[in-house]
């Protein structure tokens, strides 16, 4: 089973914020950047498997890519405060930063990730405390190690029941779908 040693570090390690059922033969955990262009291309395609297979367990782990994106890091402390406060504020979250990635610059960034939070249904004064939370920081570098335990190198990376697919995009949704059910079966 060479995918034993993710799927165990994976179920031990995940800390990000997660749907689905929580006890799951099917996981899915993405690493991925808000700032990330080809992340926010991936999302319809991740969208699509987690309509068809309803019964999979899908976890969302912070992975900015500090050294390529300005505002990554920032955008990650914000959706680890705000999915701590509410799991449906963290996915319209997560949506309204992709929907509006090309009107952020880290000059905006701030107010900007602040306003999105709080349209999506977290409290305002508790997220900005959360943001500057030395303890939020370090939630967001443990899903960095966890990323880079796994070999994760770049965004979106998504893991199916332990296997990595590094290029979502670039495989044709059926051969996706494949992979889902071989990882289906096998749990079984």
């Amino acid at each position: 089973d060479p995918f034993a040693p993710a799927r165990q570090l994976i179920a031990q390690s995940t800390t990000g914020v997660a749907r689905g059922p929580e006890k799951s033969q099917l996981t899915f955990v993405e690493f991925s950047d808000l700032e990330c262009p080809v992340c926010k291309q991936a999302q319809p395609t991740i969208d699509k498997l987690l309509a068809e297979y309803p019964q999979a367990r899908f976890v969302f782990q912070q992975f900015p890519l500090e050294q390529v994106h300005p505002w990554a890091f920032k955008a990650a402390l914000y959706a680890d405060c705000v999915g701590r406060e509410s799991n449906t504020a963290f996915w319209k979250f997560v949506q309204s930063v992709y929907d509006d990635q090309l009107t952020i610059d880290p000059t905006n960034a701030n107010a900007k990730l602040r306003e999105k939070a709080v349209a999506a249904g977290a409290p305002a004064d508790r997220t900005a405390a959360c943001v500057t939370n030395p303890e939020t920081e370090q939630r967001v570098r443990e899903s960095l190690a966890l990323g880079k335990a796994l070999d994760v190198h770049g965004t979106p990376t998504l893991f199916i029941n332990g296997r990595r697919i590094n290029n979502v995009l670039g495989m044709p949704y059926e051969l996706l779908k494949d992979v889902v059910n071989w990882a289906e079966r096998d749990a079984k």
